[in-house]
């Protein structure tokens, strides 16, 4: 039966989106497009023969295998887009450091698009991380986050480079009980019941705008990773006000016209991508630094332990309503960090 779902899903999609028209020139063919969430089922029929080997973190004995589903759903959805990519599952059920390390070990090991349908609301949370996929040319997509928190769009969305994602509904429309919107916005994409498992979030919304970036990054292999963005941005159809707002960003991505579009390449802006994420990545191994060098200042000055915070991640679907499970936390003296996922 969820086969059957998922072909529906899917063949509504290609409708949305234009996808006969895409796969004419590209169908995401060499390219790897790691997706870090909650482990992949490599069993869907849809994902047949499209699932690489990955890696867990932390390391737990249970492999890439997805309990919760969510994960499995993105790559399903990014290889509806782009049918000949292959998905690099990363499974992150730990905190901060173990988030960065999940995003770094995807780079190397041939990640060329990275999906993050997670976040967190601890400031700075995937700069590191961020700061190197950059370096290493990497498309970055991130969901801008789902409605019913005043965080507005948080990391990784709001991070340097990254092309956070809103989610539409099957009209276009924005949709503010799905969707949270900022100025991070960068394009927006269907969202709403977009899953075999009927689920609506910006997660589903990323998947689609990262199998766009795969069919592109197949059909222009000599773009650097800005280049990709910008064809994806330049090319997506505007709505809502004239221009980029804070719902659509730049519009709704539009995959077949940004596949069938004459890309205007510049040598030069990988290296000014690359020079900028190296400056940023000094500045925060500066900033790090004096953040440990405050920390054991304030550590030597504190007259009781701080207290220990736990990372959060949650689920949340139109049909399951929400749930989570507590993971390793970071130790802070004052504060409360969640991560989410199936944003």
């Amino acid at each position: 039966m969820k086969f059957l779902l998922a072909l529906v899903m899917l063949a509504d999609l290609s409708g949305q989106l234009d996808l006969e028209h895409a796969w004419q020139v590209s169908k995401g063919a060499g390219v790897v497009v790691g997706v870090v969430d909650t482990g992949v089922d490599d069993g869907r029929p849809a994902l047949a023969g499209a699932v690489l080997p990955g890696a867990e973190f932390p390391e737990l004995g249970t492999g890439t295998r997805d309990r919760l589903g969510h994960g499995t759903d993105v790559a399903e959805l990014v290889v509806g887009v782009a049918p000949e990519a292959k998905i690099l599952p990363v499974k992150l059920s730990g905190n901060s450091v173990e988030a960065n390390a999940a995003i770094r070990w995807a780079v190397d090991h041939g990640a060329r698009v990275l999906n993050l349908s997670l976040g967190s609301s601890a400031k700075g949370t995937f700069d590191e991380s961020l700061r190197y996929a950059a370096e290493h040319d990497v498309v970055v997509v991130a969901a801008a986050g789902n409605a019913g928190t005043d965080d507005g769009v948080t990391a990784p969305a709001n991070g340097f480079g990254v092309l956070a994602v809103s989610a539409v509904d099957g009209s276009g429309k924005f949709r503010p009980d799905v969707s949270v919107e900022g100025p991070e916005v960068a394009l927006a994409a269907p969202g709403v019941e977009v899953t075999s498992s009927g689920r609506s979030g910006t997660s589903f919304a990323a998947a689609i705008v990262s199998g766009s970036a795969a069919l592109v990054r197949a059909a222009h292999p000599e773009l650097s990773a800005p280049e990709v963005v910008d064809l994806l941005t330049s090319t997506a159809r505007d709505a809502g006000p004239q221009g980029r707002d804070p719902q659509y960003g730049h519009g709704i991505v539009d995959p077949a016209r940004a596949v069938t579009s004459t890309p205007a390449h510049d040598a030069g802006a990988g290296f000014v991508w690359w020079l900028v994420a190296g400056v940023l990545g000094l500045a925060g191994a500066l900033a790090a630094l004096l953040h440990r060098k405050k920390k054991r200042t304030d550590q030597s000055l504190q007259t009781r332990p701080g207290g220990v915070n736990a990372q959060k991640t949650e689920n949340h679907s139109s049909r399951g309503g929400r749930g989570g499970r507590v993971v390793a936390g970071l130790h802070r003296p004052t504060g409360h960090s969640r991560t989410r996922q199936d944003r």
